[in-house]
């Protein structure tokens, strides 16, 4: 089975069709932002596991072929989690895009994206290893309830907006900036420009993500199959 079938066949993939879809349909003179989860990874069977578990060879042929369909009239900065699943998911989306004849400034490792800073390795027991109760967890987290053993969630977002909404608003050059993360950080960027408690269907399949674009005079997001205008308090 070809790379392509496999994209239109895996049901998981899903959430990054529309996305695709999405960015294919937006200004192409402006700038774009991407973030998604990491593309499909070895079973996670323990907390240990968490920090060393990469891609399966279905993982990276269906990240390439995600490359080859992101428009590349801009040229591409990536960022990465430094954990092996999220860094081999961009250097497949990266081998992709140039393929089809993008062009890549730089990929670059981004600590925020791997996680949290915390004191307490125990912390994680509240987060099961293959991240199905991720939602929860960034719920819990964001109302204060692992205070003193986790970096606050304040904190920890103020971080990643920095490192990933407020650096591409602050882009001159037309460029397109992709990060790939975890559940995790995913799910703290949701809740950040939703405003909202997260549910269970906030959590994106691999390679599933948002999108940030100028679009009808604005700043829109997609996010959760959503089109939508992004708050632009969220950019100061």
């Amino acid at each position: 089975m070809t790379s392509e079938d496999l994209w239109d066949t895996e049901d998981w993939l899903s959430s990054a069709k529309k996305l695709i879809h999405w960015i294919c349909d937006v200004d192409e003179d402006k700038p774009l932002m991407i973030l998604v989860r990491h593309s499909h990874r070895e079973t996670l069977r323990n907390h240990e596991d968490m920090l060393s578990g990469g891609l399966t060879p279905l993982g990276k042929v269906v990240s390439k072929e995600m490359g080859l369909r992101i428009p590349n009239h801009r040229k591409a900065h990536f960022f990465f989690s430094i954990v092996p699943r999220c860094y081999e998911t961009a250097e497949a989306i990266s081998e992709g895009f140039i393929q089809a004849g993008g062009d890549v400034i730089d990929m670059d490792p981004l600590p925020t994206l791997v996680g949290p800073e915390y004191t307490d390795n125990t912390v994680w027991m509240n987060l099961n290893p293959n991240g199905d109760n991720v939602t929860e967890f960034v719920n819990r987290w964001a109302l204060g309830e692992f205070e003193g053993r986790i970096e606050s969630f304040s904190e920890f977002q103020e971080r990643l907006m920095d490192d990933t909404l407020r650096r591409f608003a602050s882009l001159k050059d037309n460029q397109v900036h992709i990060h790939v993360t975890h559940d995790l950080a995913l799910m703290c960027v949701k809740r950040t420009l939703s405003g909202r408690v997260l549910t269970e269907e906030d959590r994106e399949p691999y390679l599933g993500g948002i999108a940030v674009a100028f679009k009808n005079a604005s700043y829109q997001i997609f996010m959760t199959g959503k089109s939508e205008e992004l708050k632009t308090s969220l950019l100061e």
